[in-house]
C-alpha cells in the first residue's frame, strides 16, 4: 500500500505531484530517472512486511516497475521471506508488449496499480481495482499518480479504466480478463417495464440462465406482485427468487407503505414521485450485486426507463450508469457484474411495443400501487400503462372483461 507516480519530464509540476503523492506513503521514497523520465514509489510499510527492507521500489533493470497494492502469492512466485511483495513483479511480468504484460498479470494474485518505465522512457500503466490517473498522454508532459488530486488542476486528467493495461506511448488500452458468466438476474417487480425486460433477457441469455429477482419490502401491493412474478416466471420458463427487505426503519415514510387513499392519481401521480421510497433503487441494486456475485451471475437487467426518470431520481439512466461504474470495486478481485437498462431510453408506449416484440406476458403483470383483484385504473402507474397501450392501438389486457383475460390461476 503506497502511491506510485512518474512522468516524461521532471519540472515544477512534476515536483508538485511528487510531494502531493506522499499522502499515501510516508515511510520510504525512491525515484529512478531515465531519458528525462522519472518513476517513483512512496512506500507505506504494511504490517505483513519488515519495516526496513534491503530492497525497495522501483524494481527491475530494463523495465523499471513500481506497484501499489498487495501481492498475496509472492512467496509462491519466488519471493523470499522478508522481501517486499512488489519485488516479484520484476521477475514474473513480461513487459515486451502490452499483450505479454496483460497475460503475465494472470500469474499475480492480489491487488495492483502498476507503472512500468520502458527502456525508451515511455510507460505502461496497469491496474485491477486500484486507481491510476494520468494527464497529457502521448506528449512529453505525460504524468501519472495514484489519485486524481495528486495531479492538481491539470487539464485532461483521465483514469486508467479498472482492469486494463494502458500504453502511454501508443495510446492503446486493452482489458484484463475477468470471470464473466452468461447468467442474468432481472430485478422484477411484476410490472410492465421489468416484465418487458425479463422477456428480452430470456431471449438474449436463454430462459435457463435467467432469474427474476423479486423484492418484498412491505408495499401495499406486495401480495399481488408476488402472484404476478410466479405467473411471469412460469410463462417465460425461467426461475424466480424472492428477497425480503425489512424497511421498517423508514417508519412508513412513503405512501406505498401506508393507506391506499394517499396514493396520487392520474397525470398528477405520473409526473412527480409522490410515492417515493427513500433510496429504494440504491438498496435493491446493492442487494442485486451481492446476489449476483454470490450465485455466479454477471448481468443485472433493470426496467428503469426514460418516462419514470422524469419523476424518480433513481430511475434516471445516468444514475444507473454512475452506479454501474463503481461495481469494479463492489465485487471481489477478478469478478464481473454489470447493469443493463434495455428500456432506459424508452417511454411507456415504446416499452409496450418493445415487450410485445419479445412476447412479454403482459396479462400477468401488475403496475397498480394499490392491492386487489383488479387494478384501480386511477393511480399514476395505471394511468401511464393504459395510455401506453392505447398509443399502440391496443387495450391493456388488465382492462379486458374477465371472460376475455384467460388468466391462468
Amino acid at each position: 500500500m503506497c502511491s506510485i507516480c512518474g512522468g516524461r519530464k521532471l519540472n515544477e509540476r512534476a515536483l508538485n505531484v511528487f510531494h502531493s503523492a506522499t499522502d499515501r506513503g510516508r515511510d520510504y521514497s525512491n525515484v529512478f530517472f531515465r531519458k528525462g523520465s522519472w518513476i517513483c514509489n512512496h512506500r507505506a510499510v504494511p504490517t505483513t512486511e519488515v519495516e526496513n527492507s534491503e530492497f525497495n521500489q522501483p524494481f527491475g533493470t530494463d523495465y523499471k516497475i513500481v506497484h501499489n497494492g498487495t501481492i498475496a502469492n509472492d512467496k509462491e512466485l519466488g519471493n523470499k521471506e522478508g522481501m517486499i511483495d512488489s519485488y516479484i513483479l520484476s521477475k514474473v511480468l513480461d513487459c515486451t508488449t502490452i499483450e505479454t504484460l496483460r497475460d503475465s498479470l494472470g500469474k499475480v494474485q492480489g491487488s495492483y496499480a502498476i507503472a512500468v518505465m520502458k527502456p525508451n522512457g515511455h510507460f505502461y500503466l496497469a491496474c485491477n481495482y486500484k486507481p491510476i490517473f494520468f494527464a497529457n498522454a502521448g506528449t512529453d508532459d505525460f504524468i501519472f499518480s495514484s489519485y486524481k488530486h495528486h495531479l492538481g488542476n491539470m487539464a485532461n486528467i483521465k483514469r486508467v479504466p479498472p482492469y486494463s493495461v494502458f500504453d502511454e506511448e501508443t495510446g492503446v488500452c486493452i482489458p484484463i480478463p475477468r470471470e464473466v458468466s452468461n447468467k442474468a438476474v432481472v430485478v422484477c417487480s411484476g410490472g410492465l417495464d421489468s416484465t418487458a425486460v425479463a422477456a428480452y433477457a430470456c431471449h438474449k441469455y436463454g430462459p435457463e440462465n435467467v432469474t427474476l429477482l423479486h423484492y418484498q419490502y412491505g408495499c401495499i401491493a406486495q401480495s399481488k406482485e408476488l402472484e404476478c412474478i410466479k405467473n411471469i416466471s412460469r410463462e417465460l420458463n425461467c426461475k424466480y427468487d424472492l428477497v425480503k427487505i425489512d424497511m421498517s426503519f423508514m417508519n412508513g415514510n412513503s405512501a406505498l407503505f401506508g393507506d391506499a387513499k394517499d396514493i396520487h392519481e392520474g397525470i398528477e401521480g405520473s409526473e412527480y414521485a409522490y410515492e417515493w421510497v427513500p433510496a429504494r433503487n440504491l438498496i435493491m441494486l446493492s442487494l442485486a450485486v451481492g446476489y449476483c456475485e454470490a450465485n455466479g451471475y454477471s448481468h443485472i437487467l433493470l426496467g428503469t426507463n426514460l418516462e419514470e426518470g422524469g419523476a424518480y431520481p433513481d430511475n434516471e439512466n445516468q444514475f444507473i450508469k454512475d452506479f454501474n461504474a463503481c461495481l469494479y470495486g463492489a465485487v471481489q478481485n477478478g469478478k464481473y457484474v454489470d447493469i443493463e437498462t434495455p428500456v432506459g431510453n424508452l417511454m411507456k408506449h415504446e416499452i409496450v411495443a418493445f415487450g410485445n416484440k419479445y412476447n412479454a406476458p403482459f396479462k400477468y403483470t401488475w403496475s397498480c400501487y394499490r392491492d386487489g383483484e383488479e387494478p384501480c385504473h386511477h393511480c399514476g402507474p395505471c394511468f401511464m400503462r393504459e395510455t401506453a397501450f392505447k398509443r399502440n392501438g391496443l387495450i391493456d389486457p388488465l382492462c379486458l372483461p374477465k371472460d376475455e383475460k384467460e388468466v391462468k390461476e
